[in-house]
């Protein structure tokens, strides 16, 4: 995914956690956690399935996309070898014909990458929401003031208050149940 939509997805992530989180009283302590997004979808066991989904489904259209590639080339080929003797008008026909198979090619690439990057953001997407309201619920269960995406702004911070490995074991344990109150 994109800089942008992870910056985008850290800070609806910061103010769900800020939203959900208990006010801070002057007597109880600031807790910050750092959770590391991408180590979480890479990791956890959801977000592992839906990339080789992704990947599997890249490679079949990779292949197909060559197969059509390899028969253009040979298309224009045969008609490199064959334009010497054909007549103008018949030339000039074979031309327009190779023209538009592959100006077809071409937006049958464009339309297969605009294909996979819709598959990635419906594979990514329920698993980002589940992940933040697993995140939140850890963060109201452990009282954290805050909940940082580690690769969104964050320059330094010490390696002890990051959730991530927290996190993914909680996500693979599966959706968070409220505590009864």
């Amino acid at each position: 995914m994109s800089k942008s939509v992870w910056k985008t997805l850290a800070v609806a992530l910061v103010g769900s956690v800020l939203l959900l989180a208990q006010p801070a009283r002057a007597s109880e302590p600031f807790k910050i956690g750092i959770l590391d997004l991408q180590k979480c979808l890479d990791q956890a066991e959801a977000g592992k399935k839906a990339k080789k989904l992704l990947q599997d489904k890249s490679e079949r259209i990779k292949k197909d996309l060559s197969l059509k590639r390899d028969e253009l080339k040979k298309n224009r080929d045969e008609f490199t070898k064959k334009a010497s003797v054909l007549n103008a008008d018949a030339r000039r026909d074979k031309e327009k014909e190779l023209i538009r198979k592959e100006e077809d090619f071409r937006d049958l690439v464009r339309e297969k990458e605009e294909e996979m990057r819709k598959d990635e953001y419906n594979a990514m997407q329920p698993l980002l929401n589940d992940l933040f309201e697993v995140t939140s619920k850890l963060a109201k269960d452990e009282s954290y003031t805050m909940i940082l995406e580690a690769k969104s702004g964050v320059v330094y911070y010490n390696k002890s208050i990051d959730i991530t490995d927290k996190i993914i074991k909680l996500f693979n344990e599966g959706k968070p149940k409220e505590k009864k109150k």
